[in-house]
């Protein structure tokens, strides 16, 4: 019985660490390009229920938050602040970036998941929890039904010490 489970585990671990996903890091740039599309698709969906506008991508607070991601991976710690000390909008300038509004959410879940399907499972359910906020300690729901919004960079890293993702959002006033 033991040698079953014993063959039966390895059998697992070697299965998991076939997956798409590394076991340190951003994902592959195809797997991180779909599960930024579907995230985007899932917070314009809420959006829409209150009646405010799709957010587009923005490429250089995708470079941010994807920045943010990696760098909570590789500290282990789930903040605003990278180690640099730089705030999110910092680092979106930083990258060339300009906004009259900037936010972002950040989360963690562990572990680390290496499946394509169960990670994007962990990123919509992280995206159900912030939506799931209730005031006074909704700051994430707000950022994402902000109507100062109109763009978002999706990042995300994998690795030993779990899943961390950054949402990066970025308002512009409409020049007249």
């Amino acid at each position: 019985m033991e040698m079953l489970l014993a063959a039966l585990l390895a059998a697992f671990l070697i299965d998991v660490d076939a997956g798409q996903i590394p076991s340190t890091g951003p994902p592959p740039a195809a797997e991180l390009h779909s599960l930024r599309a579907k995230l985007i698709d899932r917070i314009n969906k809420d959006r829409a229920q209150y009646n405010l506008p799709p957010l587009t991508a923005d490429p250089i607070a995708q470079r941010a938050a994807q920045y943010q991601a990696e760098n909570m991976l590789a500290t282990g710690n789930l903040e605003h602040t990278d180690s640099s000390g730089r705030a999110p909008m910092q680092r979106y300038n930083d990258m060339g970036g300009k906004a009259d509004y900037y936010g972002e959410n950040v989360g963690f879940r562990a572990p680390g998941v290496l499946d394509p399907v169960l990670l994007w499972n962990v990123l919509a359910k992280l995206e159900a929890e912030m939506m799931a906020e209730v005031p006074p300690n909704d700051g994430h729901r707000q950022n994402i039904l902000s109507s100062h919004y109109n763009a978002v960079g999706i990042g995300v890293a994998v690795g030993p010490r779990g899943v961390f993702m950054a949402e990066d959002f970025v308002g512009n006033t409409p020049k007249e």
